[in-house]
């Protein structure tokens, strides 16, 4: 019986490619959470604000922060979230091409995505 990814599904994988995935893995869960701020960003601006309750430039601030929290957690309770589909994708081209991956930072999600 094949498995389910095909035959280079059981292929062994050296260290070098381990880590590669690894890493690759880690920005596919960082694109995630800066796709999902961006959603939570979007839907806090539909919400009508002023008014008599209105926390001015505080409750802005908050809530962003707020939002970028929510966002850095969303993805993990995710059963096949987004991530997955991005490490597929890219997968193949970032072996293929050969190049590393670009060395560890938090230039693409500075919140706490990458935990």
């Amino acid at each position: 019986m094949m498995p389910i990814g095909g035959p280079a599904a059981s292929a062994p994988i050296d260290a070098a490619t381990a880590a590669k995935d690894a890493k690759l893995h880690k920005v596919s869960t960082q694109l995630e959470g800066v796709f999902v701020q961006q959603m939570y960003k979007s839907m806090r601006s539909t919400v009508p604000t002023g008014g008599l309750f209105d926390g001015g430039s505080g409750e802005e601030m908050f809530t962003g922060l707020m939002d970028e929290h929510i966002a850095a957690d969303t993805p993990q309770h995710w059963k096949h979230g987004l991530s997955e589909s991005i490490f597929r994708q890219l997968k193949d081209a970032v072996r293929a091409q050969g190049s590393p991956l670009p060395p560890e930072s938090s230039a693409l999600m500075p919140t706490g995505v990458d935990k």
